[in-house]
C-alpha cells in the first residue's frame, strides 16, 4: 500500500515527457492526468505492470526504474501509449482532451475527476467515442460521472477510490488531545470537496469539535479563506481531497504555517506540497493494476465498457508526517502521532531535495517490493484477474436493482 510514495522522492522534479508519434494501424491509449507526480506515476506503474504481463507493452518501453514518468513505446510494441499532464491547470483540461481526441485514440485513461468530466463532455455527442477508463476519482456519482456502478455512459468504466474521513479526523486528537476548533476549506464546485467537507463536519461533531468551514470557487480565494479561519481561532486545518485544494495547498500552508497552525490533508499527495500531515487512500498501485486490467481486457475484445461496471477500492489509511515543514514552522509532532505515522518526509541534504522515508516495517517492505517485485507473471495473476473482470459485469438483474435503488431515493 505504501509502494507508490517512492515516486515522490525519485520523480518529483522530473518534467512531463514529449509525446510519441502515433503509428498508423496500431491501437493507441492516451493517459491524461491533472498532476504529473506521485499518484499519477504510481497509477501508471500499476497499469504498465499489467499491460506488460499481458504482452501489450515490452520491457524496452520502460526505463530501468519501474516507477517512471515516461511511456515511450518501441517500434515493435503492440500498442502505442501517450501521456499528457495538466500540471494542476484546470483550464488546460479541455485543450488536452481535444488534443488526444484529434489523434483518434482507442481508449483514454483519465486520472482525477476533473479530467474524467472533461473527457465525458468532449465525447458525449460522438457517434463512436473512445472508451474512457477513469481512476483517482473519489466521488464519481456525486460528480455526475455516473449514477451507479452500472448506470452510466456506455463508453465509461473505471475505479472509484474511497477515503475514510472518520479515521483522518481521528488523527487530530492524537496530535492535540485538547483540540477544540478546527478549520476546513473546500471547492464548492467539486463534488469530492463538498462530500469531504460534509464528512469532516460529521466526524468532527462526533468528537465534540467545532468545525469552521469555508467554501471557495477559485484558487485566488484560498489564502483569504485560510486567513479567515485563522482569525476564528482554529487550532488545525483539515482539507478534504479536492483538486483545487491540491493545486492551491502551498497557498493554504503558507498562511497557516506562519501562525504555527498545522495543515492536515486528506491525501498523501499533499505532503510534498506543504501539508504538515498527509493521510488517506494509499492503494494507488492497486488502482493502476485494476484500470490496467480493464484496458488490457478492452484491447483484447474481452471487456465492453457498456456492460462493465465501476469498481470501488478502499484501502488501509496511511499517515505521513512532514518533518521538513514542521522544522521550518517550529512545530513539534506529538509522540502519539509519530507512533501512528507510516512515513516521514525529510530533506535529503545530499541531493537538496525532500525524500519520503518509511517508518513502519510494513512501509519498508512495501517500498522494497516496489523496486524489486516487478510485474507479476501472467500465470500468477490470471485467476484473480478473471474474477475481477467477472465482478464488473452489469447483468440485467444488477442494472435493474441499481435503477430501483435510484428510483427509491427520488421518491
Amino acid at each position: 500500500m505504501f509502494r507508490y510514495l517512492i515516486t515522490m522522492s525519485i520523480l518529483l522534479f522530473l518534467g512531463a515527457p514529449a509525446l510519441a508519434q502515433q503509428e498508423q494501424g496500431k491501437p493507441s491509449v492516451w493517459l491524461i492526468s491533472f498532476y504529473p507526480f506521485g499518484p499519477t506515476n504510481a497509477i501508471q506503474t500499476g497499469m504498465l505492470d499489467v499491460l506488460e504481463a499481458y504482452g501489450y507493452i515490452i520491457p524496452e518501453d520502460r526505463s530501468d526504474q519501474r516507477m517512471q514518468v515516461m511511456i515511450e513505446s518501441a517500434d515493435n510494441s503492440p500498442v502505442q501509449f501517450n501521456r499528457l499532464d495538466a500540471n494542476f491547470e484546470l483550464d488546460r483540461l479541455r485543450e488536452l482532451v481535444a488534443f488526444a481526441l484529434d489523434h483518434e485514440p482507442d481508449a483514454l485513461v483519465t486520472i482525477s475527476a476533473p479530467v474524467t468530466l472533461a473527457a465525458l463532455l468532449a465525447t458525449e455527442d460522438m457517434d463512436n467515442p473512445p472508451a474512457i477508463f477513469f481512476t483517482d476519482v473519489y466521488n464519481p456519482y456525486e460528480a455526475g460521472i455516473a449514477d451507479a456502478p452500472c448506470i452510466k455512459p456506455a463508453h465509461v468504466s473505471g475505479v472509484q477510490s474511497v477515503i475514510d474521513y472518520e479515521a483522518i479526523v481521528g488523527l487530530l486528537p492524537l496530535q492535540n488531545p485538547d483540540i477544540q476548533t478546527i478549520g476546513s476549506i473546500h471547492n464548492s464546485a467539486d463534488a469530492s470537496g463538498v462530500y469531504g467537507a460534509e464528512q469532516i463536519a460529521k466526524a468532527g461533531a462526533s468528537l465534540g469539535l467545532t468545525v469552521e468551514q469555508a467554501a471557495v470557487t477559485s484558487l485566488a480565494d484560498l489564502a483569504l479563506a485560510t486567513g479567515g479561519l485563522v482569525s476564528k481561532g482554529v487550532e488545525a486545518i483539515l482539507l478534504p481531497m479536492d483538486y483545487m485544494n491540491l493545486a492551491g495547498l502551498p497557498l493554504v500552508s503558507g498562511v497557516a504555517n506562519e501562525q504555527g497552525i498545522p495543515v492536515f490533508f486528506a491525501s498523501l499527495d499533499g505532503l510534498v506540497l506543504g501539508a504538515t500531515v498527509g493521510a488517506g487512500f494509499s492503494q494507488l498501485l492497486e488502482v493502476g493494476d485494476a484500470v490496467g486490467l480493464m484496458v488490457a481486457a478492452y484491447l483484447a475484445g474481452e471487456l465492453d465498457p457498456a456492460s462493465g461496471g465501476i469498481s470501488a477500492l478502499a484501502g488501509d489509511m496511511v499517515v505521513a508526517i512532514n518533518m521538513h515543514t514542521a522544522e521550518q514552522m517550529g512545530f513539534s509532532f506529538s509522540q502519539a502521532l509519530q507512533e501512528r505515522a507510516d512515513l516521514s518526509l525529510m530533506m535529503n541534504e545530499e541531493v537538496g531535495l525532500p525524500s519520503i522515508m518509511p517508518i513502519s516495517p510494513a512501509a519498508q517492505a512495501a517500498i522494497g517490493q516496489a523496486f524489486f517485485g516487478g510485474p507479476a507473471p501472467l500465470e500468477a495473476r490470471l485467476e484473480r484477474d478473471q474474477a475481477f473482470l467477472a465482478g464488473l459485469e452489469c447483468t440485467p438483474e444488477r442494472i435493474a436493482e441499481q435503477q430501483a435503488e435510484l428510483d427509491a431515493m427520488e421518491e
